[in-house]
């Protein structure tokens, strides 16, 4: 049958829910494995080093991302970026969405 946008998104995150998760941290749409390593390993700094919230975990990670994603390690996905640009495409970053226990 014809599937709402996103209707995947909630059923996967329903789905960790009921198995015991209390978040989860999901993308909407696919994201290159570079620039999402990059995220993650700030998100859980953040999460785990300076014991921010989730939430806050995964804003000032993205806001890193926004910021200094180039110059470390991130690329552009449209590949068109010279080397002064220090700024990654919110398509690297916005994509993921926390829900649940954002605590």
């Amino acid at each position: 049958g014809l599937q709402a946008f996103g209707e995947g998104v909630l059923g996967i995150q329903r789905a960790f829910q009921v198995a015991g998760a209390h978040s989860t941290l999901t993308t909407l749409w696919s994201v290159p494995v570079g620039p999402t390593d990059t995220l993650m390993v700030d998100f859980y700094e953040n999460l785990w080093n300076k014991t921010m919230s989730k939430a806050e975990a995964l804003r000032q990670a993205q806001l890193t991302m926004l910021r200094e994603g180039l110059t470390r390690g991130a690329k552009r996905i449209d590949g068109e970026a010279s080397a002064t640009e220090r700024r990654t495409l919110p398509d690297a970053w916005a994509a993921f969405e926390l829900s649940g226990d954002w605590r």
